[in-house]
C-alpha cells in the first residue's frame, strides 16, 4: 500500500483554510453554536465513554490501513478525517458535557509490535462555552484489541496519557470529588471503595472489556482537602492501572514539595478485588512533610504536630467504611515537635515509630518508637486509643470522623535527655512509663503519669503541656522518692530559675534527696515558675565559697514562689580553730531570684567552743577578729549563737557586700586575752555581734572581781578601740585582786563601780572606773577622816593594764575630802607608790599625801609631802582612835608608818607651826615626833599623841620667850623654857592646854608696868624698865577655842613679883578679859599662898585687864592690899569664862 501523501496531513500548527473545520489553538475560536435542546438532568462526567465512540469512529479508517499498520509507520489521518472524528466526538460526550466540548489537534494510527493496532491523538481538549480549554492531553495513546477490530469491534486494550491536570477534592465530611483540568464536575466519591466501585463499572462496559492497562505521565494533580484545611499541588505524576480479572491495580507515583525546599516522593499500590471485596493498599514515602501524610488517615492524624520529613512504608486495608486495617513502619527526621506557628520548636534528628492499627478496638499499636536527637533518646512500645470530641473511642473501620485526642500508654525501655543548653550533662533512665491524653487541636498533652527509672529509684511526673498562640504553657508536678543532689542538678533545666540552680551547683557538693516534690509552671511571656521540696541527707552545704562547708547535712529545702529556701535539721562545719560547730536550725534562703543579682539570706543557728565560732567570723570576707588585732582563742565556752546574713549570689563577694547580725548566749565564758594578766569569767554571755562590731555582756567577774561585764570589739578600718564595759564591784578585795594594796580598814563595804577597760591594738590596756562609792566605808589612815558607808563620793580611776599596772591619775572625792593623784604597783602585784598630789580633808587640811608599798604582808608607808593642817578646823573627835574609820582600827592600820613635812600648822588665828616635818606613828593613834617653827621664827619640837578625843600635841622650846613673841601672846618675855600641851575637846576646834614655862623674863612690858606704877611698887618697876623681872616659874590652864582663849589657874612667880591671871583673851578683835592679882615682894608675901592660891600672896592687889592686847585698859583696886589672902576674893567679880566651855 502507498504511503498517503503528506500534503494530506493536517499540521496542527498551521492555521487551518477557512473550508476546513477549526481546530483548538491557545485561544480558541468560540465553537458553533449548537441547536437549543430540551432542558435535561446534568449527569456527570462518566469516564470512558468519548473514548469508545472516538475509536468507534476511526474503526473503518484503521481497517483501511490495516497494510500501512504492516510497515509500522503512524499515519495521520487527514484534517476532513480529524473534524469528522472531532464532530463524532462532540455528539457522543454532548450528554455528559451540555456545556463543553472537545478539540482534537490531530490523528494518527498505526501497528506497534505484536500487531497492536494504536490510535494515537495530540492536542485532545476539553472545551467549556467560550473556548477555554478544561483539560489539556498533550498525547493519547489508545491500543486497540486485534481479535475484536478484525471482528468489527473497536476495544481498547490499553490508553496511554502524557500530561493532564486532575483536581481532587476532599469536603469536611470526608467525600471525595474528582475534577479533570478546571471542571467541576466529577462522580461522588466517598471512600476509596466508591472509586474502586465507580473503576468496577467502567471497565464492565463492553466498550472497555479488553481495556487492561491504563498509565498516565507527567501528570499535574491538585489535591485541596477542607478537612485537613491543605491544598497540595503534585507534579510529575505517574500513574498505571492494570485491569486484572479479579481486580483493579493501580499504581501512583508523584513528586512534591517535602520539607524545607527538598522534593518528596510517594508511591501507592493499591489492588481492589472486583465486586467490593474491599482494597488492599500500600504507600511507600521518600521525605514527604509529616502534615501531608498525617492528613491522609485519622491514625496518622498526630504526625501533623511534627515539622518533619517522614519516609517509610504503609500498608492498609480498605473496606466500605474506611480503612479496616493499617500498619507500617516510618522514619522522621531531622525535624521538629511544632504543633503551631510561634511556639518554639523542640527538635530531634530522627524516629522511628512501627504502628499498627486495630479499628474494632480503635487502637494503635506501636511495636517500636525510637526517637533520637541531641536532646532526647529514647526507645520504647505502646499503643493508643483514638476518641472523638466526646471521649468516645473511634472503633470500626477509619472513615470521615477524625480523632480529636488519643489516649495513650507509652512503655519507656531507655531514655536519654540531653537538651543543649536544658540541662549540664545527659539525663538517662533505664525504664519508664508514659499515660497521656493527646489532644489535637489546641495542642494539649495531659500527661496523668510519667515514670522514668534509674535503678530503684525513680522520677514521677503529672501535669499538662499545651502550645497556644503566644507559646507553651507548662504545668507539671514532679516527684522523686531518692536522688543524689547531682542528679537533681542534671535534672534541674539551666535556664529555670538558674541562679538558684548556679547557687547550689557551687555550694551544695554532695548529698541523698529524697521525697521530691516539685510542680514547673510556664507561661507565655513570664519567667518560669518552680515549686520545689525535698528532704537531704549526708549533705555538704557552703554558704559562702571562703567558708567551710555544713557536713553531714540534714533537712529540707523547697522554693516557693520567688524564693528558694533549705533548712537544716543538723549539720555541723569545721572550723579551722575550735573544733566542730553544730549548724542544726540554719535556714538559707534566696529572697528573689529575679533579681540580678539575687540576694541570699542566711539565717544561722550554731553551737559550738566560743573559738570555734569567732574562727569561723575571722574567715573571709570577714577577717574581723585579725583586722582588730584580736586571736581567734578570746577565750573558752560554749556558744550558741544565731545570726542573720545577706549576701548577693555572685562569683566574688566582699567584706562589704555582707550584712549580718548575730545574736545569742556563751556559758561558762572565761578568757585571759581580754584584760591582761586577768582572767575574765562569765557564766552566761550575751553576745551581740554585727559589721560595726562585737559585744558580750553579761555578769561575771574580772580575776576575783565580781563585774557585769561588757565587752565590746568593733570591727572596720575605722573602727576605734575593743573595750570591756560594765559594772564592777567595788571592795579593798578589788583594789587588792588588780595589785593594789591598801592599808586595812582604808576601804570597807562593797559598793560597785562603771568601767570601761579600752583594749588598743599592740599596747596595754586603759581602764577607766567612775563609782559613787555607795555602801562603802573610806578612811584615810592618820586624817581622822572618814566615808560611811552610806554616804555618797565620787572615784574617778584612769590606769594602764599592763604587766605592772598603774593608776595614771585617781580621784577621790566625798564629805570632807578631795584627792587627786597617781598609783604605780611593782610587778607581780602589790602597791609601789601612790602619789596624791592634791588631798583636801575638809576644811582643816590642804596638802600631798604619799602612800608607799613596804611589801608583800606590811603595812603602807604613808607621807604627807607638802601642805597645811588648820587645827581649828578639825572635825569633831580630831584624828584620834575612836570613831569609824579611825586610825586606832588595829591590825596594819595600827602600824601604818607616817612621815610628815607640812608645810604649816595652824593652831589658833595667829599661831601656826611652819615647816612641820617628823614622823608618825598609829599605834593606838597617832604618836610621833616633829620640829618645826612658830609662825615661821622659833624652832620648836612638837610631840602628837592619842588623846580621849583625838590626838593631843606637845611643844616644847628652849626659848619660851621667842615662842611668845612669835605667837603674838606677849613679846616682852625673854628667854626659859616652854612646854605645852594642847589635847582636843570633844567639840571640833577646841582643846584644852597647858603651858609650863621656867626661868622667864620680862622685860618693857607696857601693861605689866603699868600695873606695878598703880600699886606704887618703884623698885620692881624699876626692874622691869632695866633688865626685866624674873619669873621662876610661869604655868596655866587653857580652854582654846577658834575664837578665844580662856586663861585658868593662870600664875608667874618670881622673887620680886607674883602675878596671877584668870579671864578670857578674844582671839578674834584682841579683847581683853582678864583679871587677877599682883603679889608684891613674892619671895616673902608668897609664904600665905599656901592659904590662898600659887602665885598670890598675903597681901596682894587685885587688877582687871580690859580693852584691847594693843590698847589694855588697867584697874587695880587698892583697897583689896587690905584684904588678906582668902578675904581677897570678897571684894571682887569671878574671873570671866567662855560663855560656851565646851564641857
Amino acid at each position: 500500500m502507498t504511503a498517503p501523501d503528506p500534503s494530506t496531513r493536517r499540521d496542527p500548527s498551521q492555521t487551518p483554510e477557512p473550508s476546513q473545520t477549526p481546530q483548538p489553538s491557545s485561544t480558541p475560536t468560540p465553537a458553533p453554536a449548537k441547536p437549543k435542546r430540551k432542558p435535561r438532568h446534568r449527569r456527570r462526567p462518566r469516564v470512558g465513554g468519548g473514548l469508545g465512540l472516538i475509536v468507534l469512529s476511526l474503526a473503518l479508517v484503521l481497517g483501511g490501513l490495516a497494510i500501512v499498520a504492516a510497515g509500522g509507520v503512524m499515519l495521520r489521518l487527514p484534517v476532513w478525517a480529524v473534524a469528522e472524528v472531532e464532530a463524532r466526538l462532540n455528539r457522543a460526550v454532548d450528554p455528559a458535557l451540555p456545556e463543553g466540548s472537545v478539540s482534537v489537534g490531530g490523528i494518527a494510527i498505526g501497528l506497534q509490535d505484536g500487531w497492536q493496532p494504536v490510535v494515537r491523538l495530540s492536542d485532545l481538549r476539553l472545551l467549556q462555552r467560550g473556548g477555554a480549554s478544561l483539560l489539556t492531553l498533550p498525547e493519547t495513546e489508545i491500543g486497540l484489541d486485534l481479535p475484536a477490530l478484525l471482528s468489527g469491534q473497536l476495544r481498547p486494550s490499553r490508553l496511554h496519557v502524557s500530561g493532564g491536570d486532575v483536581t481532587v477534592k476532599r469536603g469536611p465530611d470526608g467525600r471525595f470529588d474528582i475534577a479533570l483540568g478546571q471542571m467541576q464536575a466529577g462522580p461522588e466519591i466517598r471512600s476509596l471503595a466508591d472509586l474502586f466501585a465507580v473503576l468496577d463499572g467502567v471497565f464492565a462496559r463492553p466498550l472497555l472489556a479488553k481495556l487492561t492497562m491504563v498509565e498516565a505521565d507527567a501528570l499535574s494533580l491538585t489535591v485541596s482537602d477542607a478537612r485537613a484545611g491543605r491544598t497540595w499541588n503534585i507534579g510529575d505524576g505517574r500513574l498505571r492501572l492494570d485491569n486484572r480479572a479479579d481486580a483493579v491495580a493501580v499504581e501512583l507515583a508523584v513528586s512534591l514539595a517535602g520539607s524545607g525546599a527538598s522534593t518528596a516522593q510517594a508511591d501507592l499500590v493499591v489492588v481492589s478485588a472486583k465486586g467490593g471485596g474491599g482494597a488492599r493498599l500500600t504507600a511507600t514515602v521518600e521525605g514527604i512533610a509529616a502534615r501531608d501524610l498525617a492528613a491522609q488517615a485519622g491514625p496518622l492524624s498526630p504526625l501533623a504536630l511534627l515539622d518533619a520529613p517522614i519516609s517509610g512504608r504503609l500498608a492498609a486495608t480498605v473496606g466500605p467504611e474506611g480503612i479496616s486495617a493499617l500498619n507500617g513502619r516510618l522514619t522522621l527526621g531531622p525535624g521538629a515537635l511544632l504543633p503551631r506557628p510561634g511556639v518554639l520548636p523542640i527538635a530531634f534528628d530522627r524516629a522511628v515509630m512501627e504502628i499498627g492499627f486495630d479499628p474494632d478496638r480503635a487502637r494503635i499499636d506501636l511495636s517500636a518508637l525510637t526517637v533520637e536527637s541531641r536532646t532526647l533518646r529514647f526507645k520504647a512500645t505502646g499503643h493508643a486509643y483514638m476518641q472523638d470530641a466526646a471521649g468516645q473511642f473511634l472503633t470500626g473501620p477509619v472513615g470521615a470522623v477524625l480523632p480529636a485526642s488519643f489516649l495513650t500508654q507509652i512503655a519507656i525501655s531507655e531514655a536519654a535527655i540531653d537538651p543543649e543548653g536544658l540541662f549540664e550533662s545527659p539525663v538517662a533512665f533505664t525504664s519508664g512509663a508514659l499515660d497521656v491524653r493527646l489532644r489535637l487541636d489546641p495542642f494539649t498533652l495531659d500527661v496523668g503519669q510519667l515514670s522514668l527509672m534509674d535503678g530503684p529509684h525513680g522520677l514521677h511526673a503529672r501535669g499538662s503541656i499545651s502550645a497556644g498562640k503566644d507559646g507553651w504553657t507548662v504545668s507539671l508536678d514532679t516527684a522523686v522518692d531518692r536522688i543524689r543532689h547531682d542528679r537533681l542538678l542534671q535534672l534541674w533545666p539551666l535556664r529555670l530559675v538558674p541562679m538558684t540552680r548556679d547557687w547550689l551547683a557551687k555550694n551544695v557538693f554532695d548529698g541523698t534527696l529524697t521525697d521530691v516534690r516539685a510542680a514547673v509552671r510556664v507561661r507565655p511571656g513570664k519567667e518560669p515558675l518552680l515549686s520545689l521540696g525535698y528532704d537531704f541527707s549526708d549533705g555538704e552545704v557552703r554558704f559562702i565559697n571562703t567558708l567551710p562547708p555544713i557536713l553531714d547535712g540534714t533537712g529540707y529545702a523547697t522554693v516557693e514562689g520567688q524564693t528558694f529556701t533549705m533548712v537544716l535539721d543538723s549539720g555541723h562545719v569545721e572550723a579551722p580553730t575550735g573544733g566542730d560547730i553544730d549548724m542544726a536550725g540554719t535556714v538559707f534562703s534566696v529572697l528573689d531570684f529575679t533579681r540580678k543579682p539575687a540576694q541570699a539570706e542566711v539565717q544561722l543557728k550554731t553551737r559550738s567552743d566560743v573559738t570555734a565560732a569567732l574562727a569561723l567570723l575571722d574567715q573571709p570576707p570577714f577577717g574581723f577578729l585579725t583586722k582588730a588585732g584580736r586571736q581567734v582563742d578570746l577565750g573558752t565556752g560554749t556558744a550558741t549563737l544565731d545570726a542573720v546574713l545577706r549576701f548577693p549570689l555572685k562569683p566574688h563577694i566582699y567584706t562589704n557586700d555582707v550584712t549580718y547580725q548575730m545574736q545569742g548566749k556563751i556559758a561558762d565564758f572565761a578568757s585571759d586575752k581580754i584584760v591582761p594578766g586577768k582572767v575574765v569569767t562569765v557564766p552566761d554571755v550575751t553576745v551581740f555581734a554585727d559589721s560595726t562590731g562585737l559585744r558580750l555582756t553579761g555578769p561575771g567577774t574580772v580575776g576575783a572581781v565580781p563585774f557585769d561585764v561588757v565587752f565590746w570589739q568593733p570591727f572596720g578600718k575605722t573602727a576605734g578601740l575593743a573595750s570591756v564595759e560594765g559594772t564592777v564591784r567595788l571592795s579593798a578585795d578589788a583594789a587588792r585582786d588588780f595589785g593594789v594594796t591598801l592599808p586595812d580598814g582604808m576601804v570597807q563595804g562593797v559598793g560597785s563601780a562603771q568601767v570601761t577597760i579600752s583594749l588598743p591594738k599592740g599596747q596595754p590596756a586603759t581602764l577607766s572606773l567612775v563609782s559613787d562609792l555607795n555602801r562603802i566605808a573610806l578612811a584615810i589612815p592618820g586624817t581622822g577622816w572618814t566615808k560611811p558607808a552610806a554616804t555618797l563620793g565620787r572615784l574617778e580611776v584612769n590606769a594602764t593594764l599592763s604587766a605592772s599596772p598603774r593608776i595614771d591619775r585617781l580621784t577621790l572625792s566625798g564629805p570632807g575630802l578631795e584627792a587627786e593623784g597617781a598609783v604605780t604597783v611593782v610587778q607581780g602585784g602589790g602597791l609601789e607608790r601612790a602619789e596624791f598630789t592634791r588631798v583636801n580633808i575638809g576644811d582643816w587640811f590642804r596638802g600631798a599625801v604619799r602612800l608607799t608599798g613596804q611589801g608583800k604582808g606590811r603595812a603602807v608607808a604613808i607621807a604627807i609631802t607638802g601642805g597645811e593642817v588648820d587645827l581649828r578646823r578639825l572635825p569633831e573627835g580630831g584624828t584620834g582612835s575612836t570613831g569609824a574609820g579611825s586610825t586606832g582600827a588595829g591590825g596594819d592600820a595600827a602600824r601604818l608608818p607616817i612621815s610628815v613635812a607640812l608645810d604649816r600648822v595652824i593652831v589658833t588665828d595667829g599661831i601656826s607651826l611652819n615647816g612641820l616635818s617628823g614622823s608618825l606613828s598609829t599605834l593606838g593613834g597617832l604618836n610621833g615626833g616633829f620640829t618645826g617653827s612658830v609662825n615661821g621664827f622659833v624652832p620648836v619640837q612638837l610631840t602628837l599623841a592619842p588623846s580621849r578625843n583625838g590626838t593631843a600635841a606637845r611643844v616644847q622650846s628652849s626659848d619660851a620667850g621667842r615662842v611668845l613673841a612669835a605667837a603674838g601672846i606677849f613679846a616682852s618675855a625673854r628667854g626659859g623654857t616652854l612646854d605645852f600641851t594642847l589635847s582636843p575637846r570633844e567639840r571640833r576646834g577646841n582643846y584644852t592646854g597647858r603651858v609650863a614655862m621656867r626661868g622667864l623674863r620680862v622685860v618693857d612690858a607696857p601693861v605689866l608696868a603699868e600695873l606695878l606704877n598703880a600699886v606704887s611698887v618703884v623698885g620692881i618697876l624699876d626692874q622691869l624698865n632695866g633688865e626685866g623681872l624674873s619669873f621662876s616659874d610661869v604655868r596655866g590652864d587653857l580652854i582654846i577655842t577658834p575664837g578665844a582663849i580662856e586663861v585658868q589657874n593662870g600664875a608667874a612667880v618670881g622673887a620680886s613679883l607674883g602675878v596671877t591671871m584668870d579671864g578670857v583673851y578674844a582671839s578674834g578683835d584682841k579683847r581683853l578679859a582678864l583679871q587677877g592679882v599682883i603679889s608684891p615682894v613674892y619671895l616673902v608675901n608668897g609664904i600665905g599662898s599656901a592659904l590662898t592660891r600659887r602665885g598670890e600672896g598675903v597681901f596682894g592687889f587685885n587688877y582687871e585687864l580690859r580693852g584691847t592686847a594693843d590698847r589694855p585698859e588697867v584697874s587695880v583696886n587698892p583697897l583689896s592690899l587690905l584684904t588678906p589672902g582668902l578675904l581677897r576674893n570678897l571684894f571682887r567679880d569671878p574671873a570671866p569664862k567662855l560663855g560656851d566651855p565646851g564641857e
